[in-house]
């Protein structure tokens, strides 16, 4: 028992140094999975033909009926950047006045935890940042919206589709799996007393 609430004790101490690094120091680092699929059109119009969702492009205005707690002032502010850059598009799905599902596709920028000046290729799109409601989990939204996203992408040109994962995070690597993604490659990106890095070497990947 002793030895047991030492290694508890142990656990938050090494919680209260990663939160202490983070925030006083500026200073973490992230391992990141860079995952591609290569577009076979016809197997995504398959999959696409029996996913029956209410999905519409979003505009700001419909982030204004997400969950505030999620979509805070900083969030929104984000939101309203991304749609007006003319490197991104949003799509969701609106259920009782409530935005229930938000997620968006990247045409030209490869976004990172941290800031980055890496481009895509001219036939590659990213999928980004995926949002659901508590109500909506557990239905296979993610997947289905993958797959939605994947023929977006198409329609825009590309027949190359980007997603980067964290390290851990199971939940995303198995709805990636699922939509046909393969993994390329790792790498390591982050802060070191505020100043950004990353080991991402984009170019090694892009044949893969």
């Amino acid at each position: 028992m002793k030895k047991f609430i030492e290694k508890i004790g142990q656990y938050k101490l090494l919680d209260l140094l990663k939160i202490i690094t983070r925030r006083l120091l500026k200073t973490y680092c992230y391992k990141m999975h860079y995952l591609a699929l290569d577009i076979d059109i016809d197997d995504i119009r398959q999959r696409l033909s029996v996913i029956d969702l209410p999905v519409r492009e979003l505009q700001y205005e419909d982030f204004l009926h997400g969950n505030p707690s999620f979509f805070t002032s900083s969030k929104l502010e984000g939101v309203k950047q991304r749609l007006t850059d003319g490197q991104h598009k949003a799509y969701g799905i609106i259920a009782d006045d409530k935005l229930i599902y938000s997620t968006w596709i990247g045409l030209e920028q490869l976004s990172l935890p941290v800031k980055s000046n890496h481009k895509l290729a001219k036939n590659e799109g990213l999928l980004e940042d995926s949002y659901c409601d508590v109500s909506a989990r557990g239905k296979g939204l993610h997947y289905q919206m993958n797959i939605f996203r994947v023929n977006e992408l198409y329609k825009f040109g590309k027949n190359r589709v980007i997603a980067i994962v964290m390290s851990g995070n199971q939940p995303a690597f198995k709805v990636q799996y699922k939509t046909g993604f393969h993994e390329c490659g790792t790498f390591y990106c982050g802060e070191i007393f505020g100043i950004a890095f990353s080991t991402l070497n984009k170019s090694k990947y892009e044949n893969r």
